[in-house]
């Protein structure tokens, strides 16, 4: 297993944001990831629209996950509705 960062960027409405997140955890369960830890970063200012958005909900997942399972969860996740960008970024191990 390999430590990844998978970075969120959901839709700036709390209520979608709050149901995103949920979605997001299940679909990393569902393929096998184990979250390690959260990170909130907070709503901010996106540097050009994105699906007529301006602002977004930056979240930062820390999972652990076969290396293998990367490609198909981005592919998940950037189904969800909720996401307006989503990014699997492998951790530097030292």
């Amino acid at each position: 297993m390999r430590s990844y960062e998978v970075a969120c960027v959901f839709h700036g409405d709390d209520v979608v944001f709050t149901r995103g997140k949920e979605t997001v955890k299940s679909e990393l369960a569902k393929l096998g990831a184990q979250i390690v830890g959260e990170e909130d970063l907070g709503q901010r200012n996106l540097a050009y629209p994105i699906k007529k958005e301006t602002r977004g909900h930056y979240w930062i997942y820390s999972v652990q996950m076969d290396p293998i399972k990367a490609k198909q969860i981005e592919h998940a996740l950037r189904l969800t509705s909720e996401l307006l960008r989503v990014l699997v970024i492998k951790k530097d191990g030292k």
